[in-house]
């Protein structure tokens, strides 16, 4: 009769655990660290339990990679275009970054690295065997997605119209911010005037449309113009 295994109880179920299924027949689950005795610490099985194994390995590596590469946040109100756009320059970051992590490496680890590495505890050599073959280095096969996938949303970005769409969309972002600025400033002159004399207020009142006009746009120009420095 086949004893069915023990469930993986919580602590085991961590994601910082192994969690593989032993094979002393006891049914229970491992509890060494994730990716503990393999070059993927942190992630996936341990050595004893699959870690080694390539498709473990490979799986592991690339989700280190992706994990360091972008970070997920909450979903967002985002006219269209701007997000197709956005989607470029975020893109193009991460060519960048890709490129430079890929230029750091030496030639012979972007083609040739290893593939398996089997741990023997018994027999007349223990130890890990190693096995290597010519084969893409993880890195470079995500700088090479990036590269393509900045192609791609390029070119869609350039089909879709999306400058003309910008520009539309700035245009309405900017009859907004001037309907803004001039209730604010109507706002702020009620407010003084209500703290002066007639006298003062009268003064205010005559004085307040040039200075508005004439304060309200240099400082409108220095903002875009710092804007457009950090672009």
């Amino acid at each position: 009769m086949t004893t069915a295994p023990t469930p993986p109880d919580h602590d085991c179920c961590e994601l910082n655990k192994c969690h593989g299924k032993k094979r002393d027949g006891s049914g229970t689950y491992c509890h060494r660290p994730a990716g503990w005795g393999t070059d993927h610490v942190g992630i996936g099985r341990c050595k004893l339990h699959g870690g080694s194994t390539p498709n473990h390995g490979t799986a592991a590596r690339q989700e280190i990679a992706r994990q360091a590469v972008v970070t997920y946040g909450l979903p967002r109100e985002i006219d269209p275009a701007a997000a197709l756009l956005e989607e470029v320059y975020r893109t193009a970051g991460h060519v960048a970054w890709l490129g430079a992590k890929v230029a750091e490496m030496d030639e012979d680890d972007l083609v040739w690295g290893r593939t398996e590495a089997v741990e023997k505890a018994s027999g007349e050599f223990p130890g890990t065997d190693t096995t290597r073959a010519a084969k893409p280095n993880v890195w470079l096969e995500l700088y090479r997605q990036e590269r393509k996938h900045l192609v791609e949303v390029s070119a869609a970005a350039i089909r879709s119209g999306v400058d003309a769409a910008l520009v539309r969309l700035t245009e309405q972002q900017a009859a907004i911010l001037a309907g803004v600025v001039s209730r604010t400033a109507g706002a702020l002159l009620a407010a003084v005037v209500d703290l002066l004399d007639a006298a003062a207020a009268e003064v205010v009142r005559r004085a307040w449309p040039g200075l508005f006009e004439e304060i309200a746009p240099r400082e409108l120009r220095a903002a875009a113009a710092a804007g457009g420095g950090n672009g």
